[in-house]
């Protein structure tokens, strides 16, 4: 497996990466099969998730990514950043790593998404990411967290953020 180097000097450049990867894979095959393996099972008569139930589907989503992909830190002392389709083949990845694939896979099936960057009481500078995803997705009223590399549900934030910065992924 080969990498790209990249520089990113900057918060901003972080993002910037991280959007144009969602981008990438939002129209690649292997999101949208992820995608429908997550959403499309059955329970007896009925879908396990039902079809317009945009909380659920969101849920799903973020279950199969956590049934999927080990949370695990970068190469020391590098923040790497792997496309979303490098995450599913590598079954591992970080926070950066883990908001690609999600917005990937949550695009590829109608999501709008923003990308949300923390900082957190003890921390020195924006060391965190995850996803808000628009709630329902044609016309988004509400904006749901999204991070499957923290032990908690979806919807809800981690503890002690001090800052934080919204990001909107065309």
């Amino acid at each position: 497996m080969r990498g790209r180097i990249t520089t990113v000097k900057s918060t901003d450049d972080r993002v910037e990466l991280i959007a144009k990867n969602i981008q990438k894979g939002r129209v690649d095959a292997s999101i949208h099969t992820f995608a429908a393996l997550a959403l499309a099972q059955r329970c007896g008569d009925s879908w396990c998730v039902e079809p317009r139930d945009w909380a659920g589907e969101v849920q799903q989503i973020g279950s199969a990514i956590k049934n999927s992909v080990r949370y695990t830190l970068d190469t020391y002392n590098i923040d790497t950043y792997r496309t979303p389709q490098r995450t599913l083949q590598m079954a591992i990845g970080d926070c950066d790593d883990m908001a690609a694939l999600g917005g990937a896979v949550l695009q590829a099936v109608g999501y709008p998404i923003m990308i949300k960057v923390i900082q957190m009481s003890g921390q020195a500078d924006f060391h965190h990411i995850y996803l808000m995803v628009g709630l329902p997705p044609h016309d988004p009223r509400n904006w749901i967290a999204f991070d499957p590399t923290q032990d908690i549900a979806v919807g809800a934030e981690p503890a002690g953020i001090i800052d934080s910065r919204l990001y909107e992924v065309k």
